[in-house]
């Protein structure tokens, strides 16, 4: 920026430091630190592109900000819902609400679930207002009706549906080089099934990692689903997978 003759901008200007509250202590005698003649100091929190990411890596932020978006929403669509058909609500409905749980929801993989809990809530609750239902009723059969999947489902939906497009196009090159096929010394019923290698790691956050995350879920599906040839025909039949496992008969 120097040589550029730019100046920085302190007040545009955010970092962040990701870790544990003992890790993140270590590193308080570096900061504020200087930069351009100009303080800054690590922030709490920081946005990019539409996601909240917290200093401990828990999106609680993110569903915090997710949740009262939606709930403005769910709000205004109760007002008009009763000049609406069930096909233009449910319309609405997955235009202004749905497509914000799931957006890039499938960061969420692995977070507490009491804040997954938080989500599913919001679904409830657009569920009822679609189908006007009374506020307490059962949400599962207003679910199922809708054929909506959980919000639990819809993140192992979308992790799966890019594993899937990473493995097929060979692209993007950074996801499609963390799923690489399992290698067994000996033949195996399960070789069939193209499983995936699935590094170690000792920690629970290590599970959410797209290297980890990916070739679990991937692993876990059957025969059928994954060897469907077309992305539409996989995600027809990943649904119906998943579905039958959040609605069991």
């Amino acid at each position: 920026m120097k040589n550029s003759k730019l100046k920085l901008n302190a007040n545009k200007t955010e970092f962040i430091i990701i870790g544990t509250a003992t890790q993140r202590a270590k590193l308080d005698g570096f900061f504020p630190t200087h930069i351009l003649n100009q303080s800054v100091t690590p922030a709490p929190s920081v946005s990019n592109l539409g996601v909240n990411f917290d200093e401990s890596f828990n999106f609680k932020q993110h569903i915090s900000k997710t949740c009262r978006c939606c709930f403005y929403h769910i709000r205004d669509l109760r007002r008009i819902r009763r000049f609406l058909s069930v096909s233009v609500a449910k319309t609405i409905a997955t235009a202004l609400v749905s497509s914000r749980l799931d957006y890039c929801n499938s960061l969420l993989y692995n977070t507490a679930n009491k804040d997954i809990a938080r989500l599913q809530r919001v679904q409830n609750c657009l569920a009822r207002v679609v189908t006007r239902s009374p506020r307490f009723s059962s949400s599962v059969p207003l679910l199922k009706s809708l054929h909506w999947l959980p919000v639990h489902y819809r993140i192992i939906f979308k992790i799966c549906t890019i594993s899937y497009q990473a493995l097929a196009s060979k692209q993007p090159t950074y996801l499609n080089s963390m799923l690489t096929p399992a290698r067994n010394s000996r033949e195996l019923r399960s070789t069939s099934s193209n499983p995936l290698y699935i590094p170690r790691v000792k920690t629970k956050a290590g599970t959410r990692a797209f290297s980890v995350a990916a070739p679990t879920l991937w692993n876990s599906l059957p025969v059928s689903v994954k060897s469907e040839g077309n992305i539409v025909s996989f995600r027809r039949r990943l649904k119906t997978y998943l579905f039958n496992a959040a609605y069991p008969p």
